[in-house]
């Protein structure tokens, strides 16, 4: 994989596969209003959350750890993407909202996965 959208691609879909299989209810994938956008969204129903998960890939974490990018511009964005998504579907406004991480390091045919819960 050497295209940085097509190993993008990549972990976003690993990453639906993997929460799934944690018996996660996928909604949607790529939700984007404006120049903004939300990778994955999910629902907990067991805990009454819509998550919100950015997933971050990257062939290695020499210049740091994945989730190291999202900021606090990044994160200020997806809580206003999250916003408009609410208005939008307006069945989900019963639920908390949690944000999530996701960061895989794929390195040739090794994944390293970190998943951390309520990350900001």
């Amino acid at each position: 994989m050497s295209d940085k959208k097509e190993l993008g691609d990549w972990g976003e879909q690993y990453a639906k596969e993997e929460l799934i299989k944690k018996g996660l209810k996928f909604i949607a994938r790529n939700f984007r209003f404006k120049n903004l956008e939300i990778d994955l969204i999910f629902l907990d129903i067991k805990k009454n959350e819509l998550i919100i998960v950015e997933v971050k890939t990257r062939k290695t974490d020499y210049f740091g750890d994945p989730e190291e990018a999202i900021d606090s511009a990044k994160q200020r964005n997806l809580r206003i993407c999250t916003s408009v998504f609410m208005k939008i579907n307006k069945e989900f406004a019963e639920y908390n909202v949690r944000y999530d991480s996701y960061a895989i390091i794929k390195l040739n045919d090794t994944v390293k996965v970190r998943h951390i819960e309520n990350a900001f």
